[in-house]
C-alpha cells in the first residue's frame, strides 16, 4: 500500500481517481483542487506520501507544472502528471519538471495501475526498500461516459450494441438509453472485454449475449436489426453456439 496525494480540480475525475486507487489498496491522504491547497495538505501531514498525481490545468495562480517545481524543491516529492493536454508544447514544458509519468485523460483502471506501478518502482531505490507490490486491479465491469457535465457509469452487461459515426460512438443500452462518446469505435472497443463483444461490421459492435436472432445480413439485438458486414460473417458464426450447420443463408 502506498500513500498518494491527488491534485485535480474536476471533482468527478478526482473522485473517480480516488476510487481506483483505493480499489488497488492504496491510501489517498488528500485531494486538492489547487496548488495552494496541495501545499497546505503536505505541510500538515506527519509524513510525506509516496507520490502525488497532478493535474496540469489547475485553478489559481499556479498550474500543475508550477506546483511540480514547488513539490520537488520544498519536499523532494515525486509526481505523475494526469491531464487531458497532450500537445507538443505542454509535453515539452512538462518534461522539464521531470515527472515519473504522464497519464492522459480519459484513463481507465489498468492505465492508472501501470503508471503508478512504474512511478513507485522508480522511487523505491531512493528509499532503500522495495516498492510494495500493489494488487492487480479487478477486471473492469463498466466504463464511464460523459453525459453533459457528468460522467455516467455504464455496465458492460447493459450494453447491447455500439454504432460508429466518425470520431464519435453511440452506445445503446438495454433500457433504450443512448450515450455518445467522443471516441472512435476502435478506441471504445479497446475498453470492452473481447470475450463478450464482437465487431460485426466496420461501423457496428455487438454484445454477444444480447443477440436473439441471426440471418445472413443482420443480427437482432434488443429488438433492433444490426447489419453484419460480409467480411465479418465468418467470425460471427464462429462465436455462436450453433446446433447443426455452421452457416446461415
Amino acid at each position: 500500500m502506498a500513500q498518494i496525494l491527488i491534485v485535480e480540480d474536476e471533482f468527478i475525475i478526482a473522485e473517480h481517481l480516488r476510487a481506483i486507487l483505493e480499489g488497488m489498496g492504496h491510501e489517498v491522504v488528500g485531494v486538492a483542487d489547487r496548488a495552494t491547497e496541495a501545499l497546505a495538505i503536505l505541510r500538515s501531514l506527519p509524513a510525506l506520501p509516496a507520490v502525488a498525481l497532478l493535474d496540469i490545468t489547475l485553478r489559481g495562480e499556479l498550474d500543475g507544472i508550477d506546483l511540480a517545481g514547488r513539490l520537488r524543491a520544498e519536499f523532494g516529492l515525486p509526481f505523475v502528471f494526469v491531464t487531458s493536454l497532450a500537445d507538443a508544447a505542454t509535453v515539452a514544458r512538462a518534461k522539464l519538471a521531470r515527472p515519473l509519468g504522464y497519464l492522459v485523460k480519459p484513463f481507465d483502471e489498468q492505465e492508472v495501475f501501470v503508471a503508478l506501478e512504474m512511478a513507485l518502482d522508480a522511487v523505491a531505490p531512493a528509499a532503500g526498500t522495495a516498492a510494495p507490490a500493489a494488487p492487480l486491479p479487478p477486471a473492469p465491469t463498466s466504463l464511464f461516459v460523459r453525459d453533459h457535465k457528468q460522467l455516467v457509469k455504464v455496465a458492460f452487461a447493459d450494453l447491447c450494441w455500439l454504432e460508429a459515426d466518425g470520431n464519435y460512438t453511440t452506445l445503446h443500452t438495454r433500457s433504450g438509453q443512448r450515450y455518445t462518446a467522443v471516441a472512435s469505435l476502435k478506441q471504445v472497443e479497446e475498453h470492452l472485454p473481447p470475450a463478450d463483444f464482437l465487431r460485426i461490421h466496420k461501423s457496428y459492435l455487438v454484445a454477444l449475449a444480447h443477440i436473439t436472432a441471426v440471418d445472413g445480413q443482420a443480427v437482432t439485438v434488443a429488438g433492433q436489426s444490426v447489419p453484419v458486414g460480409r467480411t465479418y460473417q465468418s467470425a460471427l458464426m464462429s462465436r455462436l453456439n450453433l446446433l447443426g450447420g455452421s452457416t446461415v443463408s
